[in-house]
């Protein structure tokens, strides 16, 4: 699975570290996240797209 997590957040002018603020994780996460190291729970997806002002479907691309 792929995502779009740095290049939305960048859209949005917002470091790693404010937005994990803003959906209540580390930074840590965020940056797993982008690396693709790491499978967000459906939430923390949808708390991401929502701050990122996106659909989930939209921020996580799924490799067949």
């Amino acid at each position: 699975m792929r995502n779009r997590i740095k290049e939305l957040r960048a859209k949005h002018d917002l470091t790693q570290e404010k937005l994990a603020q803003l959906v209540g994780v580390r930074r840590e996460t965020i940056i797993f996240l982008e690396q693709g190291k790491y499978n967000p729970s459906l939430r923390l997806a949808h708390n991401i797209a929502k701050t990122l002002k996106t659909r989930v479907e939209e921020l996580f691309i799924f490799d067949d």
